[in-house]
């Protein structure tokens, strides 16, 4: 069961017997969390990045040419785009929406295609100073309908007491990463024996990340046939 950041500070502070201890303070064990989760972060995107696959919706209207990110996503990593008319209607058009790999022809198509009431949409990422990182579909003038992404999130962080850790699978080497972090500050010698238990809990994590890659993992399938079911023609 998930549980929150006042959960997994509570449990270091029982543990360690830190109630009456004001050389760590609150701020220091919600960052050691924190640290944690981002060194749990990085071998879960290095190893299975599907363990944070996420869903987001947008609804499209004409001339909406740029879209936001999601604000959780991971490194602008989108794994699938898909177009449909409606999200209701069976028998609805819909298509992928592939990265745009020829740019030349894909602003052209912004001319020449911008009467079209039913384009095949393609997308770039872009990242200008002005306004930052954003999904680009040409044509520009879109389509009215819904777009689905597929895309990998980063892990929450925990700023809340409330906040929920997401990845509860490993909650056992976030609290030990934090307890190593907590003798260190003290000088305490139990420190290397805690800094061993948590590089066992971290390569317990590895080696279950590591079963769950796919034997073919230059490219991950997605089960997408609920969409090509009610691919119809454009």
């Amino acid at each position: 069961m998930s549980r929150t950041l006042a959960d997994i500070r509570d449990q270091v502070v029982d543990d360690l017997d830190l109630q009456d201890d004001d050389s760590i303070t609150t701020a220091d064990l919600n960052r050691w969390i924190n640290d944690a989760i981002e060194s749990a972060e990085s071998q879960i995107h290095t190893l299975y990045e599907d363990y944070f696959l996420a869903r987001y919706e947008y609804t499209l209207v004409p001339n909406g040419r740029e879209l936001d990110y999601p604000a959780d996503i991971y490194a602008s990593k989108v794994r699938k785009l898909l177009f449909k008319e409606s999200l209701t209607s069976p028998n609805t058009a819909a298509h992928e929406v592939k990265r745009e790999k020829n740019l030349i022809e894909a602003e052209g198509r912004d001319i020449y295609e911008y009467q079209s009431a039913t384009p095949t949409l393609t997308w770039i990422g872009t990242n200008d100073a002005s306004s930052g990182r954003k999904i680009r579909l040409y044509p520009q003038q879109a389509r009215a309908g819904i777009l689905v992404m597929f895309y990998i999130r980063n892990a929450n962080r925990l700023v809340d007491d409330t906040d929920i850790c997401d990845i509860d699978e490993f909650e056992r080497y976030i609290i030990q990463f934090t307890k190593t972090q907590a003798y260190f500050k003290h000088g305490d010698p139990r420190t290397e024996e805690s800094k061993g238990l948590e590089e066992q809990l971290k390569n317990d994590m590895i080696d279950t990340l590591s079963n769950r890659t796919p034997d073919n993992n230059d490219e991950i399938t997605m089960d997408v046939s609920h969409y090509n079911d009610m691919v119809g023609s454009e």
